[in-house]
């Protein structure tokens, strides 16, 4: 197959010669891609055609120039629903003769969608199909596993994207095989379009908020015996460094906020306490502040309050009262005044919109006062 595409799919051999090809017979699906490797099971792929066997391998190199493995990797969805959701994007695209796949209509969603939308939407699907499968089971009868993300009764689905992690160095050769393609094959225009237009460059808030939290990272020192000093040893004191940075999240909570936005955003915050950080300070707002709730740990339930109108002056004023703050977020969708930045304020700020429509919108007054990113929600 690959001899073959040497000469007539310039696209697919390239991005095949990036990864090794190995066997995998415990994985219940024929072939997938992930961390540098093309897995297939022979136990499989010995009960089918090699032209389906070819159109399987081609929908995993798609996958690969599509960045699905490596990039845009969508928070909270569960393997199930990003394979299920790349495979939307795919059967959208892409004319498939011989493999089965799930197509958007299938989950009552449009055309033309991205990935993390499809993704999104579809985890919602399988949570809510397992909240309905525990209630069944609780009424007395026997409930039924409904296979709502990693389980092991979805002919294999899950295990396609079981290897999908964010990764920089994998993302920058992919994109750099596709500068180089100069003939596409048999790859038809609307799925070279998209994997074109994947390359381009876009913020990614995970990115953003990494160099922002590098910023503001601020550490105390303590002696102590059990780390030596360097120049006299075991008889001088050592030093250590713990973290202390403070943090402050506003959140917007207007009424054109949607829970589900929130619930995303605090996602976000909830990644932090993986570097070091402590608490995080959290206030919601609207047209005014309100209660400041000290954050020690991840937290998947929040009571939003608010639901009015927006005004940043007064987030932006309890920040410049308030110099202890190492840096500040705000999570907005932009939507109001652009605040005025005291002098004396000192504390760096990061803004977060939703997506990218807000970003272009908005983007131009707020880097005057900070960095800006987006959180891509559908």
């Amino acid at each position: 197959m690959t001899q073959r595409w040497f000469l007539s799919e310039e696209a697919l051999f390239s991005v095949f010669c990036t990864h090794k090809v190995v066997e995998n017979r415990d994985m219940k699906c024929h072939a997938r891609v992930g961390k540098g490797l093309i897995e297939v099971n022979p136990k499989l792929c010995d009960d089918i055609s090699d032209r389906e066997l070819e159109e399987r391998l081609r929908i995993e190199l798609i996958r690969i120039l599509l960045k699905h493995p490596y990039d845009r990797q969508p928070d909270g969805c569960c393997s199930k629903a990003r394979a299920l959701g790349s495979n939307c994007i795919i059967s959208d695209s892409y004319k498939l003769q011989r493999v089965a796949m799930e197509h958007p209509a299938d989950f009552n969603l449009p055309a033309n969608g991205h990935f993390e939308f499809y993704a999104r939407q579809i985890q919602r699907m399988l949570e809510a199909e397992q909240s309905r499968g525990q209630n069944h089971g609780n009424d007395g009868t026997p409930s039924q596993r409904q296979g709502n993300g990693d389980g092991q009764d979805d002919n294999g689905t899950s295990d396609i994207a079981q290897n999908w992690e964010q990764d920089e160095l994998m993302t920058a050769t992919v994109n750099d095989v596709i500068r180089n393609v100069n003939s596409w094959g048999t790859l038809g225009a609307s799925i070279v379009e998209q994997i074109v237009a994947s390359t381009q460059a876009r913020i990614d808030y995970r990115q953003v908020l990494a160099g922002f939290r590098a910023t503001v990272l601020s550490q105390s020192r303590r002696l102590t015996r059990m780390r030596p000093n360097r120049r006299s040893g075991f008889e001088a004191m050592g030093s250590r460094y713990d973290f202390n940075t403070r943090l402050i999240v506003g959140v917007d909570v207007s009424g054109s906020i949607h829970s589900e936005d929130l619930k995303h955003f605090y996602t976000t915050i909830n990644n932090f306490f993986q570097y070091g950080i402590k608490d995080i300070d959290v206030v919601q707002f609207d047209t005014t502040l309100g209660e400041i709730v000290t954050l020690s740990k991840a937290t998947e339930k929040v009571t939003v309050t608010g639901r009015g109108g927006t005004c940043f002056q007064p987030f932006i004023d309890f920040v410049a009262r308030h110099p202890e703050y190492d840096g500040a977020l705000i999570y907005t969708d932009g939507y109001a005044a652009e605040p005025s930045i005291p002098p004396a304020m000192r504390t760096p700020l990061c803004w977060i919109v939703r997506n990218e429509q807000q970003l272009r919108q908005h983007e131009g007054w707020m880097s005057k006062s900070g960095r800006v990113c987006m959180i891509e929600t559908p």
